[in-house]
This record gives C-alpha cells, sequence and structure tokens, in this order.
C-alpha cells in the first residue's frame, strides 16, 4: 500500500488513486464528479497514469492486442472483408505452472467499404496506427478514440496510365514518440515507379527512388523528409518502436532492419545475422525484453518459403538504432505443425497460432501449450497480428499535448 504523505492533499492523494486505475473505470468517473474529469484530463495525470502503465506496478498480467480478418463470400459470389479485435489478458499462477487468460472482444467499427484493407503499422504508448481503405489513423482500443490524418503529400490519388508517368504506392508505416520534440510523429514510406509501356506490365517496370513524409502531430500535417535506401526494397513490416526509434523487418537482395530515428528524422540500416548459407530466413521483428529480436526458420530453397520445424530467436544487443549485434537468444522446436509465430508475451511464452488458425501460449522451457479459445468464426480466418499492449488514456484528439513522460 503507498503511504500516505502528511504533506499531500486530499487532491493528490486522489489522482494517486485514480492513476492505478484502467482506462474504462476512469472513463466512467470522469462522468461522476466535475474534480475528478478535470484531474484525468490534466496531461501530468496522463503521464502519471501511463507511466504506472509501463512499468506494471498493479497487474501481474500481460494484455496482448489481436487482429485478424475473414472474407465472407455470398450466394451471389460477393465477398466483404470483416476484421475482429480482441483485448487477451494472460498471467500465471505463483508457481509459473497454471495458465489463466481472458478474452474481450472489441467492437471496433472503422468506415469501410467492402473490399477495404485494416492493417496494423506501429504502436506507442496505448495508441495504434493503423491503415484503414487509403487513409492513415490513430486508434485508442481502452478509450476508443480514433483520429483521422491528412491525405498523404506523397501518394498520388488515383494511378497514371501512360508510360514513363509517376506511380507511387505505399510500403511501410511507422509511429513513435519524439522525446527531443516531446510529440508524437507518423512516418511513411513511399515506393515509387513508372513503367516503359502502355500496358504497364511488371517486366517493362522502372524502380524509382523512394521517398519518406512525417507527420507531426503538433502541426496536424504532413511534411517530406530525406530517405535513402535501395530502390529494390520491399516488405517493410509493421513496425516496432523501442527508445525513440521505429524498426522495420526490410528485404532487397538481403534482408535487414530498416531503422528511423524519431528526432533527428534520419533512416538507418542495420545488418541482419548471416544465416542464409545455414538454410535460414528471418521473417519478422518483435519486442523482447525491451530489446529488438527476429526469428528466422528454415526455408524451402526452391522457392522460399517457411519451414517452421526450428525456430531462431536473436535478440538485438545495445540497441542504439544504428548499428548493433546479435545474440541468438534460442532455438525452439520442433514444431508438429507450421505455427506461425505472433510474439513473445514473456521470456518463455510465445504466442502462436497453429495451421488450423487456433491461437495458442506455447511454453519453450517446458514444451507445453495451452490452446486459448476465441469465439469462433465459420469462416477462415486470416491475417492474425498481435502486440503487446499496454492501455493509457493517451487521447488521440488531443495527441499533440506535450505529455512529460518519456516512454520507452
Amino acid at each position: 500500500m503507498t503511504q500516505v504523505r502528511e504533506s499531500e492533499t486530499p487532491e493528490v492523494r486522489v489522482a494517486e488513486i485514480l492513476s492505478r486505475l484502467p482506462p474504462k473505470s476512469l472513463m466512467r468517473f470522469k462522468c461522476i464528479r466535475k474534480s475528478w474529469c478535470t484531474a484525468i484530463n490534466n496531461p501530468s495525470f496522463t503521464a502519471k497514469h501511463l507511466s504506472n502503465s509501463v512499468d506494471n506496478k498493479f497487474s501481474s498480467s500481460t494484455c496482448i492486442l489481436l487482429h485478424r480478418s475473414h472474407m465472407p463470400v455470398f450466394p451471389d459470389r460477393s465477398w466483404k472483408r470483416e476484421y475482429f479485435w480482441s483485448m487477451i489478458n494472460l498471467s500465471h499462477d505463483s508457481d509459473e505452472h497454471n495458465l489463466y487468460y481472458d478474452v474481450e472482444d472489441l467492437n471496433i467499427q472503422f468506415p469501410l467499404e467492402d473490399h477495404d484493407l485494416v492493417s496494423v503499422h506501429g504502436y506507442c504508448n496505448g495508441i495504434v496506427c493503423l491503415i484503414v481503405g487509403k487513409h492513415a489513423v490513430l486508434y485508442n482500443p481502452a478509450t476508443r478514440e480514433l483520429k483521422q490524418l491528412p491525405d498523404s503529400c506523397l501518394l498520388l490519388p488515383s494511378p497514371p496510365k501512360g508510360k514513363f508517368e509517376l506511380e507511387s504506392s505505399f510500403q511501410g508505416m511507422g509511429f513513435g514518440y519524439d522525446s527531443k520534440a516531446k510529440e508524437y510523429k507518423v512516418v511513411k514510406i513511399i515506393e515509387n515507379c513508372e513503367y516503359s509501356d502502355y500496358e504497364r506490365t511488371f517486366s517493362h517496370r522502372i524502380a524509382l527512388p523512394h521517398t519518406a513524409e512525417v507527420y507531426v502531430t503538433t502541426t496536424n500535417s504532413w511534411r517530406v523528409i530525406k530517405i535513402e535506401i535501395s530502390s529494390d526494397t520491399y516488405n517493410c513490416s509493421c513496425s516496432v518502436y523501442l527508445k525513440g526509434f521505429c524498426y522495420w523487418f526490410a528485404s532487397d537482395d538481403e534482408e535487414y532492419i530498416l531503422s528511423f530515428d524519431l528526432g533527428d528524422e534520419i533512416f538507418h540500416r542495420i545488418q541482419l545475422p548471416r544465416r542464409k548459407e545455414s538454410g535460414f530466413l528471418f521473417y519478422d521483428l518483435f519486442l523482447f525484453n525491451e530489446s529488438i529480436a527476429s526469428f528466422c526458420s528454415h526455408y524451402d530453397k526452391s522457392d522460399n518459403s517457411r519451414i517452421l520445424e526450428i525456430l531462431e530467436i536473436w535478440v538485438m544487443d545495445d540497441c542504439d538504432g544504428v548499428k548493433s549485434s546479435w545474440t541468438k537468444l534460442q532455438t525452439l522446436g520442433p514444431f508438429k505443425d507450421n505455427e506461425n509465430l505472433l510474439t513473445f508475451w514473456k521470456s518463455d511464452e510465445l504466442l502462436m497460432v497453429t495451421s488450423d488458425n487456433r491461437v495458442i501460449s506455447y511454453n519453450s522451457s517446458t514444451g507445453n501449450l495451452k490452446y486459448i479459445h476465441i469465439p469462433p468464426i465459420i469462416n477462415k480466418i486470416t491475417g492474425f497480428e498481435a502486440l503487446i499492449y499496454v492501455e493509457s488514456i493517451v487521447s488521440v484528439k488531443r495527441v499533440e499535448g506535450k505529455v512529460p513522460f518519456s516512454p520507452i
């Protein structure tokens, strides 16, 4: 129990108690008393609540935000995409033997056309950065606040039809907190090309240099920034934010890590360990104990497809966003099925998806696994995405406010 100092005022004591509560309770308490509403809306309180949540002082569970989709086909052969979101709270008992969890389905309704895509591209301090259809969106699942960002200043509104005309397409996006400027930023990477024929066939495609832009929440606008990466770069993954940098898994002639300093607004290329000669390829990034981590697995050399019988987990040492060495943390497997790794939620617990689309928690120390029951959906589920989520009351409507807390 927190010790009460004699010099503390009742208002300070109330704020201290409120700062330990989940966002859902705080949203209700704002309606009970005007003074509570004022306290909860104070930027200093938001920072205090965020600090408590990140440190996880008052909870023994880990929260995971799970996103997946399916595409029902109707009798007239028309189809549409539907998206499902869940909060999964995972915890162990005191002797670490029994796994407990609860699943809360979130009713998130984005304004979508039938075939629009929704994809996660970044996360920081309770706010998820998404592409919803053609729009970049900031969303706080805990408070249900949503903010659609202005249109890109680099993406062309429609593809050109002639030859040697510029075509731009979305390549990747990141989101994080610039502790120097004390503001949130979104960075977007644009792929550019042109075609040497009117049919615009791939064999006549000419790759052009990438371009990039940054959205600054204080000005609510995009501005162009410099980027120097290979024009052959593709497959920028969902970004991972850590200590002022955004990181992507990317590929050109080889796999590498692309990082972006949110303060200096400079891109850097970080090499991955060389494992291809041993029959392994890297595939994705995630956070592991406040470090950047990646996994690699055997691949079929005939088509570069994954064979997930054996997984190697590698962790970036002394990560400074510019250069780093790597350490192989552990080797997992062999797995009977072609499981897909989603994320680590503890040092030895992985969240995975089986070949029949069931979510499991796998203990790498004991080899035990437990199925996590998520309400079934009749049609085939695709596009599983998961991230370790810390609930916050950081407002996407007022995200330009200077939060005096420097996040991880």
